[in-house]
């Protein structure tokens, strides 16, 4: 059996650099959780106390994260992963000191090797050491064109030294410093952190790196585009969100770029896909709700495994 994370008692000890709290979101996949908790366990520098947010209330996902020594939260609904990170992060933050840190993880994206939490934990102590401004690091996110309201992807030969971002991508193993998060509170804390003078910093060459390992790198970004598998449920979030953001933080005019763009590339996405027309539906309603600002669960999620963007 792997090893379990240590309690809440043994992991007061006082640490250089701060301990590292980890927040794991679920629903209705226990064996994807499972591997997932045996790959964090894995890690070089594991995570000191871990939070699993079960979105399902399943019982067998109870039992897994007893089995690890995690804790366990039932959101009491299907609240999203979003929500489900959320509350990871309010309850570790009643717990927590200024110094730790909060990591991020979806159940079914596992670091892909075994110092990868290491790397990103000493990139953050190292950069706090000289900035306190820093409140939250990662190997790789995106910067946000507020005029417009939509997310810039960088290119390759932007990704040397510290890269400065607005936001962090899940998966890229970021990690929140929770006196930051205590400071601006856990809903989108990257735009929010920015907006408070916060740093949100990736590591250029790992990134780099990164995106060589993933057959990514010497891609325009002009040429990216969203996988057709992606759900019609996951866009419409995606859509919805986007368009919440504009609204947020973006110009005058972005909600309604944000929201009309969305739209017309969802739907033909999910044409090309040959999606049922109910499902392609959802992407004009994302942009409808999300300049409505009609927020909380709409959609139901779908069970089908996660697909990954470009990073």
């Amino acid at each position: 059996m792997s090893r379990p994370w240590p309690s809440i008692v043994a992991v007061a000890r006082k640490e250089t650099g701060g301990r590292v709290w980890g927040v794991v979101v679920t629903f209705a996949r226990p064996a994807v959780l499972e591997s997932m908790l045996v790959a964090l366990a894995r890690q070089t520098r594991p995570v000191d106390h871990l939070v699993v947010v079960d979105n399902d209330a399943d019982p067998q996902v109870a039992d897994i994260a007893a089995r690890h020594g995690a804790e366990y939260l039932d959101s009491g609904d299907n609240i999203g992963p979003a929500g489900g990170f959320a509350l990871g992060m309010r309850w570790i933050v009643e717990r927590a000191t200024d110094d730790d840190w909060i990591l991020l993880v979806d159940d079914d994206d596992p670091p892909t090797n075994d110092d990868a939490l290491d790397a990103v934990w000493r990139f953050g102590r190292e950069l706090v050491a000289t900035d306190p401004r820093v409140g939250a690091v990662g190997i790789s996110g995106s910067v946000y064109r507020r005029r417009l309201g939509i997310f810039r992807r960088l290119e390759d030969d932007e990704l040397h030294g510290t890269v400065d971002l607005d936001v962090l991508f899940g998966g890229s193993q970021p990690m929140y410093r929770v006196g930051a998060v205590r400071a601006v509170g856990t809903f989108d804390p990257g735009l929010r952190m920015r907006g408070h003078g916060y740093r949100l910093c990736a590591p250029g060459p790992a990134w780099l790196r990164a995106r060589h390992e993933a057959g990514r790198a010497g891609i325009a970004s002009r040429t990216v585009r969203t996988p057709r598998t992606k759900a019609g449920w996951r866009r419409y979030y995606s859509i919805r969100n986007s368009t919440v953001l504009a609204r947020r933080y973006g110009g005058p005019g972005a909600p309604v770029v944000t929201a009309i763009g969305g739209a017309a590339k969802g739907t033909l996405a999910l044409l090309r896909a040959r999606r049922p027309l109910a499902e392609v539906a959802l992407a004009p309603r994302g942009a409808f709700d999300g300049l409505t600002n009609r927020l909380g669960r709409r959609v139901d999620p779908g069970l089908n495994a996660k697909e990954t963007g470009d990073s």
